[in-house]
């Protein structure tokens, strides 16, 4: 039997390469927008459509996933859902309609909508609160680290095996990381019941009052994440989506050039997760409040990430564009990491997935709209400053959601304890 050192190492290693594996299938199609654009006749604007349908269903179905997760638990229903979004993703590869094609970016996304919930509840359950923000920040780098990969890795794919070939083979991989999840991973709870461990939280739970998930959006920590995290998600969708367009657009790099420039952006963004965790571990270690250093954290991100933003929409030089997308990379980065670290803070390990589904669902409502507002921002002015402009200001007004709203729960969070969310 492993020690519980060892699965807390695996649960780290498993939650970073579903991350990994997440972000490469959904990056697939911004790395082939331009091939796919061409090959079967689709506008900017339907691309847009496209590139959001994923987003528009991955925030819608958070909020019922989200109690399903707290039901269900974190093994079964992240492995669940890497099964039914690694189907969806080589079918993308066998299919020509554009309707078809839609349809299945929105299975796409109600397959990955359980993967951070469930990840920041299988972290809840593993790490105490003073080691969880480095292990949040090593898990979130995969928001990173598969987008780092995605350029050179899916543009290999897509140049030996063709844009469909791609999509058929990241969805392959996919299937086989659901078998080894499930074969070699074990929750908390499994782990205890197989050591004959008893989980000190149980006696909590049962004398605690039963809560349903609705009561969450009485609570203003709650419409703090919410909002907050919409900028966060703007900004990130944008990059994700419209990054590889804008450098082969704006300053005419190739399709192997903009691959490797948009992974150096995104190896910052992973820097800043990991960053950010460690902060605000040191922070805590040195007196501050887990709330207040998540809270410095997130707000520190979005205003670094609005700057630099804001003077690439006024930068002509490609060099310079380069160096600021990555700097506003790792600081958007670091705001992504600490909000989750803060869903981690305010609510007890049986809520997470719950709490964690409303403030995705905020930020993937933010989110939907980034690609398609781009995409007639470009398509209507010719150039990118303006979907700057507006991604700069959303994210400013998302720090001030998280300066107004976030404050320390009327309670210790061990004493909030309560049943498993239900709808």
């Amino acid at each position: 039997m492993k020690t519980i050192k060892s699965y807390k190492t695996l649960t780290i290693f498993f939650l970073f390469m579903i991350g990994v594996v997440n972000y490469l299938d959904r990056s697939a199609l911004s790395i082939a927008n331009t091939t796919i654009q061409k090959d079967l006749a689709i506008s900017p604007m339907q691309m847009g459509v496209m590139l959001s349908a994923f987003s528009i269903a991955y925030a819608f179905s958070q909020l019922p996933l989200g109690a399903l997760i707290d039901k269900l638990g974190s093994k079964l229903a992240l492995g669940g859902s890497l099964v039914v979004w690694s189907v969806a993703q080589a079918a993308f590869g066998l299919f020509s309609s554009y309707g078809h094609l839609v349809g299945l970016r929105v299975l796409l996304g109600i397959g990955e909508a359980p993967v951070f919930p469930s990840a920041a509840k299988a972290l809840s359950e593993w790490f105490d609160t003073q080691e969880r923000g480095t292990a949040t920040g090593w898990v979130w780098s995969s928001t990173c680290i598969g987008p780092c990969l995605a350029p050179p890795l899916l543009t290999l794919f897509m140049v030996h095996l063709g844009w469909r070939g791609m999509f058929i083979l990241t969805g392959v991989i996919g299937l086989v990381l659901a078998l080894c999840w499930f074969k070699f991973y074990k929750s908390k709870a499994e782990y205890m019941a197989a050591t004959g461990r008893a989980e000190p939280v149980a006696v909590q739970q049962k004398a605690a009052p039963k809560l349903r998930w609705t009561a969450l959006f009485k609570e203003r920590n709650t419409w703090g994440a919410f909002l907050g995290f919409m900028g966060v998600i703007y900004m990130i969708w944008l990059n994700l989506t419209w990054l590889p367009g804008y450098f082969e657009r704006e300053h005419g790099l190739d399709l192997y050039r903009t691959a490797w420039v948009v992974s150096l952006a995104y190896l910052f963004g992973a820097l800043g997760t990991i960053v950010a965790g460690r902060c605000c571990d040191k922070l805590v270690a040195r007196g501050m409040r887990v709330l207040a250093s998540r809270k410095l954290m997130v707000i520190l991100g979005l205003l670094g990430g609005a700057l630099f933003t804001l003077i690439v929409a006024f930068t002509t030089n490609v060099v310079a564009c380069v160096v600021l997308l990555c700097l506003t990379m790792f600081f958007i980065n670091i705001s992504s990491a600490t909000a989750w670290m803060i869903v981690n803070t305010i609510v007890p390990s049986e809520r997470v997935a719950s709490f964690g589904s409303i403030q995705n669902f905020g930020g993937y409502l933010a989110g939907s709209i980034a690609p398609i507002l781009t995409g007639f921002s470009v398509q209507q002015s010719g150039s990118f400053s303006s979907a700057f402009i507006i991604s700069a200001v959303v994210a400013l007004c998302s720090a001030f959601a998280y300066f107004a709203l976030l404050k320390e729960p009327s309670a210790p969070v061990t004493h909030m304890k309560g049943t498993a969310a239900t709808a």
